[in-house]
């Protein structure tokens, strides 16, 4: 009761914010409120009175809110107290419903949004704040953090493009020639590395990829074993299959265009289920089967390293699709949401053919790629060695796995996408393996200083997936709906609008708001969240425009 009656106290405070905020008392008292949201819906005024300006509304609600949030913190701190069970004495009251407990929720945004995170819940959208991401760990790579920088600086791409598509094929390579293991005595688990790379159109992938696996290209064309197909690109689930078991044992899936591969003709949904599969049981080091009715195969020793690059539409449709996450199939990947540099993007004149730096780099790739293979005569699949750790890297490598069990616990920061975080330690483990085999083709035991880098990298590659998860729209409703949105916040301060007509949505806002019925099916979703509101009063717009069809946005 005495919650109660605190939480009554707060809510009359709000209102007294509200009531000494407001122009005009009647007027306060003729606007309506959204039950939902709290947002006050845009009142009739007295034409006598002047109009507002828009920078004045949203000086006024952010002031309001400010009041009102200080007002519920305190409430909240105060509730946290008495929670708190004295010593011998049992908790037996009800929880208290309220409206406030998801504030801490991230609005569903696109998965190409770079900085942006609100702090409401997904049926809210007043308030952002920005989240900037940390810079990419280009250290990491020890010996070769000078060359990922010239080829950064050469294709003018961000240094995490570079970084990506590096692991992505050093994995390739490695994967058929040592294994990875935190105990002195089994086998391990394959170094392979699936890298999910998020870039939009004209972001310089090939550019990028052509610049690090041109070397690869020149070794295997001259090559007189399997290695000759190693890469495939333009694949089905089958032909991958087949390839691995009759073919090369170890092979690099190499996808400049994701929708090809996730979202083409071959790749219907149980297609896209079994090929998920494959990568899954693959990444864990499992034997290969296929069975047809005149034939069966077992396939052991068998490797695939994927490298995908998608748009973001691409990879919002793929991670929000319920039998990718949920089922688990997405666990395996590393997910890269390099930031753009276009529009930033002079002529530079970098010739990387005749740079030595490029040239020690192009020898360090080819040593690699023609490091002789040992193939199991009995399964055909890849005979590796194992590498294991320093006493110093074990130290580091347990103390980074058990922070992310505690956090990936009931009531841990990362609890919500577990059964990515409890398999991110080994992720970890495979990228220290990769930075050692770059330094040394022989390498023989991970130093404490390279899983050091690891961690530093791993730990960025687990925050990226974090915002991805977090902002990725639940279908392309939800997509468009966000671009419509944020096309009217962006309006409604160029023009200096109260509201935004209809008309001018369908007729001059994003494609994906038109034609009008597209229109009204996305406000009606972003009213039902509180995003918008109707709007009552005539907005005169362009060359005095008359229009009473339109919504304002409550966030403003």
């Amino acid at each position: 009761m005495e919650k109660i009656k605190m939480r009554q106290a707060a809510q009359a405070s709000s209102d007294s914010v509200a009531q000494d905020s407001a122009p005009d008392q009647d007027a306060a008292n003729d606007s309506s409120v959204s039950e939902n949201t709290g947002v006050k819906h845009m009142p009739v005024v007295n034409k006598e009175k002047k109009k507002k300006t828009m920078k004045e509304l949203v000086a006024e609600h952010s002031a309001n809110k400010a009041r009102r949030a200080l007002v519920l913190a305190k409430i909240k701190q105060q509730e946290q107290q008495e929670d708190e069970p004295i010593d011998g004495e049992e908790d037996d009251s009800e929880p208290l419903d309220t409206d406030d407990e998801d504030d801490n929720q991230p609005l569903t945004q696109h998965a190409d949004a770079e900085s942006v995170e609100v702090a409401q819940p997904p049926a809210l959208a007043t308030s952002v704040v920005l989240n900037k991401k940390k810079s990419y760990p280009v250290h990491a790579f020890g010996s070769l953090t000078a060359i990922i920088m010239l080829i950064a600086k050469a294709v003018q791409v961000d240094l995490e493009m570079v970084g990506s598509a590096l692991l992505g094929v050093v994995s390739a390579l490695a994967q058929s020639l040592i294994n990875v293991s935190s105990r002195q005595t089994d086998s391990g688990c394959p170094v392979t590395i699936n890298m999910f790379v998020i870039a939009a159109s004209g972001e310089r992938k090939s550019s990028t990829i052509d610049m690090i696996i041109k070397p690869v290209y020149a070794a295997i064309s001259r090559a007189d074993d399997a290695r000759s197909s190693m890469i495939i690109q333009d694949v089905t689930v089958d032909g991958m299959v087949v390839g691995l078991i009759e073919r090369c044992p170890a092979q690099f899936l190499l996808a400049l265009e994701g929708a090809s591969l996730l979202g083409g003709h071959a790749m219907s949904r149980d297609n896209l289920s079994r090929f998920l599969g494959n990568v899954a049981s693959l990444f864990s080091g499992e034997p290969l089967t296929r069975t047809r009715v005149e034939e069966h195969h077992y396939a052991q020793g068998r490797r695939l390293s994927v490298l995908l690059f998608c748009q973001p539409i691409v990879a919002m449709d793929f991670l929000s699709s319920g039998m990718v996450m949920q089922q688990g199939m997405g666990n395996r990947f590393l997910y890269s949401q390099p930031p753009s540099l276009l529009g930033t993007r002079k002529h530079v004149d970098v010739e990387l053919d005749t740079e030595p730096l490029y040239q020690e780099f192009c020898a360090k790739i080819t040593a690699l790629a023609t490091h002789a293979w040992k193939i199991n005569p009995e399964t055909g699949g890849m005979d590796t060695r194992t590498v294991r750790m320093s006493p110093g890297a074990k130290a580091a490598w347990v103390e980074f796995y058990n922070k992310l069990e505690m956090e990936a616990g009931p009531g841990g920061d990362l609890a919500t996408h577990a059964g990515y975080v409890t398999r991110f330690a080994e992720q970890v483990m495979r990228i220290a393996a990769l930075l050692a085999i770059l330094e040394d083709k022989n390498v023989q035991d991970i130093s404490e200083d390279i899983m050091l880098r690891a961690i530093d990298l791993g730990d960025y590659y687990l925050n990226t997936a974090m915002h991805v998860f977090n902002v990725t729209p639940a279908n392309k409703d939800e997509a468009d709906a966000k671009t419509l949105l944020e096309w009217m916040q962006n309006k409604s301060e160029e023009l200096d609008l109260a509201a935004i007509p209809v008309r001018m949505m369908y007729k001059d806002g994003p494609r994906c708001a038109r034609p009008s019925k597209r229109t009204k099916e996305l406000l009606t979703l972003l009213e039902a969240r509180g995003e918008v509101s109707q709007y009552t009063e005539v907005v005169i717009y362009g060359d005095q425009k008359r229009s009473c069809d339109n919504y304002a946005v409550t966030a403003l």
